[in-house]
Formats: C-alpha cells, structure tokens, sequence
C-alpha cells in the first residue's frame, strides 16, 4: 500500500514539472519569455536533472538578452547530457553574444563534432573566427556552411574569401 502511494505520488510530482514545462513551452510561443522561464524555473525545482527543461529556461533567457543566465543553464544541461549538439551550438551563440569570442568557437566546434550537417552552426563559427582575425579559417567555414544550405555566409565568402 505504501508503494502504491508512493508511485503515485511519484506521478503527481513529475506530472505537475510536465505541466510546468508545457505551459513555458506555450509561453514561449508566445514570446512571453519571463513567464516562460518562470514556469521551466518552477518545474526544475521538480525535476533538478532534465537537461531538455534547462535547454528550454536557457532559450527563453536568451531570448530576454539575459544571455549569462543561459549560459549556466546551458552549462547544466550539458553536464547531465553532452551528447546533445543544440545545446552546445546555443551556448555558443549566447557566449558569441557577450563577445567571447574563444568561448563560442569552443562550443561550436563541440556541436560540429556531434551533428556536422547543420550549415548555421559552420557560419556562426566563421563569424567568431572572423572577429578574431582567422579569415583564413573562417572562410573555411563560411564555404562549407553554403554547401550545406545556409545563405547567410554568401556575403561573407564573396567579400572577404579568395576562390
């Protein structure tokens, strides 16, 4: 009897982080960041070891420029799942948004490692690599970035890049 209570109370607990996590989700479509991270907030003091929920708070962060914030979340995630590349590839843009520049290359080059297909990841490192005077390199990455679809490094490669 007390299993059965305790099951069931385990599944009311992890219910409600789950309504939690929905409702940030729709509040995110919403563009209500602060309520949104409010809500992913209140489900990880439910469940403290969902990388996918610290994924979320740290996307509604972000959006709201509160870009260290998300970092750390990010930075959680990744602790409890290093696998996944989206959560590298945000930690670097939001790093590439404070102007750690070495910081993002870092983080892009972790998330290439993990899904090298997805061109914006390839353009974004370019751009870091760019700042940092590696034009050589960045173009590199801008020219593979385009074979695999993305259009925003075509400026970048016809103005700065040698064919």
């Amino acid at each position: 009897m007390i299993r059965l209570f305790a099951s069931l109370f385990a599944l009311f607990f992890l219910s409600s982080c789950m309504l939690q996590y929905a409702a940030g989700l729709t509040q995110i479509q919403q563009e209500k960041y602060k309520e949104a991270t409010y809500n992913f907030s209140v489900a990880l003091t439910k469940d403290p070891k969902n990388p996918e929920i610290y994924f979320a708070r740290a996307f509604s962060r972000g959006s709201m420029e509160e870009y260290s914030g998300a970092i750390s979340d990010l930075t959680k995630a990744i602790r409890l799942d290093s696998t996944n590349a989206d959560y590298y590839f945000y930690r670097g843009y939001f790093k590439s948004k404070l102007g750690n520049d070495k910081g993002a290359i870092k983080d892009f080059s972790k998330s290439i490692i993990r899904y090298p297909y997805y061109g914006e990841t390839y353009y974004n490192r370019g751009i870091n690599l760019m700042h940092l005077g590696l034009i050589d390199d960045a173009c590199l990455d801008f020219k593979t970035a385009i074979e695999l679809g993305d259009t925003l490094s075509l400026k970048y490669q016809a103005s700065l890049c040698k064919e």
